[in-house]
């Protein structure tokens, strides 16, 4: 079968350009084939509209051009708190190395920068100094010792700590053991109470050495002894009421301070801390008679303690000098106890014990003008051995002076 569509069968054909009835007409051409549509073209049924410069769609789709490129590289500020969270010990650099290692964080999460590894370790380096800081600071309030609360009249009323160079008379206070003489032994403050509380010492006072360059440590002793025997004398103007085994002790600046400060500090320390009374008295509380024969023995008294505190190496000169000032005094004594007349119920005892003491004052130059230790240490024993306590006591009994501790204080 074909086909194409012709004539009928037995009809004849007719001419062409020639209608039916003879009518010419042109001819046509047969319908195009439909074009065959391709079916992943996208359907339009409209042709897209004229293009103008700047306008319109883009060229090739449906587009939003170029997109932005995200930062790239290490944050700054993640590097920077890394390194202040390492550098941490300049105290502030943790708080800001936290801070910043924070701020690192937040930015890198929307940047999608490197460099969070490092901020997280910068904040916790920072975190670690500042907590390091926090505990000392805290341990250091919780440790420092409270200042000493002093009353309205300068006395401690409340247990505190005070510099050794800042001690005021009546401050009592418990020595350390081998803390006595120079600031070397790494004594720079006590701990002071009130005098209520027990106690093994008592500052008394202070004076300021004349050099103004350090004199070394032996002279420096040697004047300290003497000096701060009289500073006691206003403080205590009986010696012999001081608890048995009491002796005047002193502490003075190295050579290293005694730029800074020539003050020494003299301090009378008990036998043991169980001291709980102030020993300080005012002269004006005792009587004329009292008063009297205080001031006549006092030079004696204080001229035997400075034999006391001369240590036994000491040269043979120094224990020469020692003992001519103890005979001095004595004669001295003497002469100002017999120099007027006592109440007749005790000039008895007063005469007997200048006469002692007179006779104790030869044995004292022989003492001075010997030309051996040995024989210096046998002549001031019994030099020594002549001041009769008995008759000390009974004169001070008479006067009312306290007699437990005769020949025992300072």
């Amino acid at each position: 079968m074909e086909s194409e569509i012709g004539p009928e069968t037995g009809e004849a054909s007719r001419p062409a350009g020639t209608g039916a009835d003879g009518t010419p007409f042109a001819p046509v051409d047969p319908a195009a084939p439909f074009a065959p549509v391709d079916p992943a073209a996208p359907f339009a049924s409209t042709p897209p509209p004229q293009q103008y410069p700047g306008y319109g769609y883009p060229q090739y789709g449906y587009g939003y051009g170029i997109p932005a490129q995200p930062p790239t590289g290490t944050n700054g500020m993640a590097v920077a708190a890394l390194v202040l969270g390492i550098c941490g010990f300049f105290f502030v650099t943790p708080i800001v190395g936290l801070i910043l290692g924070l701020v690192a964080l937040s930015t890198i999460k929307g940047s999608g920068q490197r460099g969070k590894g490092m901020a997280i370790t910068g904040i916790v380096l920072s975190g670690l100094w500042i907590a390091l800081f926090a505990t000392l600071i805290t341990v250091a309030v919780i440790t420092t010792p409270d200042p000493a609360r002093r009353g309205a009249d300068g006395t401690v009323v409340g247990k505190g700590t005070v510099s050794v160079f800042d001690l005021h008379p009546k401050d009592c206070f418990t020595v350390p053991a081998g803390m006595i003489g120079s600031t070397d032994g790494g004594l720079r403050a006590l701990t002071v109470v009130p005098c209520t509380s027990p106690h093994d010492s008592e500052a008394v006072g202070s004076f300021t050495a004349d050099e103004s360059a350090f004199p070394g440590v032996d002279a420096l002793r040697t004047e300290s002894t003497s000096r701060c025997l009289t500073v006691l004398g206003t403080y205590v103007p009986d010696v012999e009421s001081l608890p048995g085994g009491s002796h005047v002790q002193f502490i003075y600046p190295n050579e290293e301070a005694w730029a800074h400060t020539q003050k020494v500090m003299c301090f009378v320390q008990f036998p043991a801390a169980t001291m709980t009374r102030s020993v300080y008295r005012d002269l004006a509380s005792y009587t004329a008679d009292q008063q009297r024969y205080l001031k006549a023995t006092r030079p004696l008294d204080d001229a035997v303690s400075q034999l006391s505190a001369t240590p036994q190496t000491a040269p043979l000169t120094t224990l020469q000098l020692r003992a001519s000032n103890i005979a001095a005094a004595a004669q001295n004594e003497a002469a100002a106890l017999t120099a007027e007349p006592w109440p007749d119920a005790m000039q008895a005892a007063v005469n007997a014990l200048a006469a002692k003491h007179l006779h104790a004052a030869q044995l004292w130059i022989r003492a001075a003008e010997d030309e051996d230790t040995a024989a210096f240490g046998d002549d001031a024993a019994q030099a020594h051995d002549a001041f009769d306590l008995v008759d000390m006591q009974a004169v001070r009994a008479g006067l009312g002076l306290p007699t437990g501790s005769v020949g025992q204080a300072a």
